[in-house]
């Protein structure tokens, strides 16, 4: 049992680091990349196309080297294929982390450690000028998970539980693990876990070549710096996509895409809740994207006082009613542990959640428990902008309600990861949590007693024993017991929470429909579902 501790544990440091290499926002261009972004003209589009405003741009376009959100999002992940992929389309139930094949026809556990995939035979590649289109085989997906797990890739985490890729038959791959890791098809759902045709890169930079992919998307990078997809008849599956053409418009700011959207020089763009109240009624419509794994952690200290009594942590999440700070500040998102979820049936009941928060009468009473009716504590608050500071400072206001006596130090972005994630110096924080994108990343490396980015001093051996038994659990409704008493657990604990899920507003024209409210782990598979619905002229 050490010695599977010791690999997972292992396992989800490097996730964690890797994770915590991705930016929050987009990755600005390199310099001379983009020296002017011409604005797309008014007009009808072309048909079916949809346009889309977008901000931010990709370093390079090796998705096994590149940690961008953009690059999967609107970059070239759409393009490519891997062995699964999230289940984003209109079957999805959400919030999800759910998978289903992509380029496989059918996949197995066959036990713990052993995993094997069928390959769909009518999987192929595009053709590009020097490479004619041919079936996918088993020894492309061979290279692709190797090349992925090379020395250097920022994504090999992703395979660490991997002994041996194997070819066992005509189409059939299979993955031996090290040790059990339950998080592995989600793993391999990543969109940096794509497959690469190994001969369609003779003599081609992959950081700034052509793109040749399996999935439903040809990719163009344009000379603007934007992107174009263009629908690939010779995909397999159909239906899919469902638009012709989709093009990603760079706009300098985010301010600016919402003005594209509103003057009708693109079809969609993400807006602030300010700017979605600010749009023509009636002409434009929106989903809420939740982003499992990002957003705002709220940390407290139980490796000093007063956090290290657990009722005065207890007081301080009672004193807390981080529903109304969300609401006041960001206007939409979700609160809770945190835990990236497989399945939403895995999440905490609601009254379970909130019966943690948000009474302060309760929260005075367990001061006085502890004998502490004024515990003075200094709330660090991270420094990303005006929204967060409002947002620490509603917290803080909330405590000294119940009776803690506060002082709030906003800390440059720098110092925030220097004093919170590297030294752990602080009573409490507020700040942004790295993307976090499997459940047993979260658990093992936040909560877990022996966790690499445990911060608080979380400790607790039923909540360590739940944790690493949900780590080994392949069977989803078994593991999913697991989680939530973990979840219930850590709650009880009152070490850390998420006071902020991150939820992003795409607000989109009337000649779209389709629109899927999931971007999970920053896959961009809901692009292929987006349908154009042209509108006559006064319809």
């Amino acid at each position: 049992m050490r010695a599977l501790l010791a690999a997972l544990l292992t396992s989800a440091a490097l996730t964690a680091a890797a994770c915590s290499a991705q930016a929050p926002t987009a990755t600005p261009p390199p310099p001379g990349t983009l020296t002017h972004t011409p604005a797309p003209t008014a007009g009808p589009p072309p048909a079916g196309t949809l346009r889309v405003a977008v901000t931010g741009a990709a370093p390079h376009l090796d998705l096994h080297r590149v940690v961008s959100e953009w690059a999967t999002l609107f970059g070239p992940g759409p393009a490519y294929s891997r062995l699964l992929r999230f289940v984003s389309g209109p079957r999805a139930s959400l919030p999800s982390l759910a998978v289903e094949c992509d380029l496989c026809e059918e996949w197995r556990v066959v036990d713990a450690l052993t995993y094997e995939f069928d390959l769909h035979p009518e999987a192929r590649w595009q053709d590009a000028e020097g490479f004619a289109s041919r079936l996918l085989t088993p020894q492309d997906v061979v290279f692709s998970l190797k090349r992925l797990r090379a020395d250097g890739s920022p994504h090999a985490s992703l395979l660490a539980a991997v002994d041996g890729i194997t070819i066992i038959g005509a189409r059939t791959v299979r993955l031996s693990l090290r040790y059990p890791d339950a998080d592995l098809p989600q793993k391999l759902a990543s969109p940096y876990a794509v497959v690469l045709a190994p001969d369609a890169l003779d003599g081609v930079d992959v950081r700034s070549g052509r793109v040749v992919g399996s999935g439903p998307w040809r990719f163009e990078q344009k000379l603007s710096g934007g992107v174009e997809l263009t629908a690939w008849e010779g995909y397999f599956r159909p239906g899919e996509p469902a638009a012709s053409a989709v093009v990603f418009q760079p706009a300098v700011r985010a301010d600016v895409a919402a003005g594209l959207l509103r003057s009708g020089r693109v079809d969609m763009a993400r807006v602030s809740e300010e700017e979605w109240r600010a749009l023509p009624a009636g002409e434009f419509r929106s989903v809420v994207v939740q982003r499992q794994g990002r957003g705002i952690v709220l940390g407290l200290n139980a490796r000093r006082a007063p956090f290290d009594d657990a009722r005065v942590r207890r007081a301080a999440f009672l004193a807390l009613d981080p529903h109304a700070a969300l609401a006041e500040v960001f206007g939409i998102g979700m609160v809770g542990i945190g835990v990236p979820l497989i399945d939403p049936s895995w999440a905490l009941d609601e009254g379970t959640l909130r019966a943690a928060f948000a009474d302060p009468e309760g929260a005075a009473a367990l001061l006085r428990e502890a004998g502490d009716a004024r515990p003075s504590i200094t709330l660090v608050v991270a420094n990303f902008g005006p929204a967060y500071l409002a947002h620490g400072e509603a917290l803080a206001a909330d405590l000294r309600g119940a009776g803690f006596d506060v002082r709030v130090e906003p800390v440059s972005r720098n110092a925030y990861l220097t004093r919170v994630w590297r030294e752990r110096d602080f009573d409490a924080f507020v700040g942004p949590l790295p993307p976090t994108d499997t459940t047993s990343a979260f658990l093992l490396s936040l909560l877990h007693s022996e966790g690499s980015s445990n911060v608080t001093g979380a400790a607790d051996a039923a909540l360590d024993d739940l944790i690493e038994r949900q780590a080994a659990e392949t069977d989803v409704r078994a593991r999913g017991e697991l989680v939530r008493a973990a979840q219930e657990a850590a709650l009880e604990g009152a070490w850390l929470f998420m006071p902020v899920i991150t939820a992003e507003r795409w607000a989109f024209s009337a000649r779209i429909g389709g629109v899927v409210a999931a971007m999970p782990a920053g896959a961009g598979d809901l692009w292929k579902y987006v349908r154009v619905e042209e509108v006559a002229p006064g319809g």
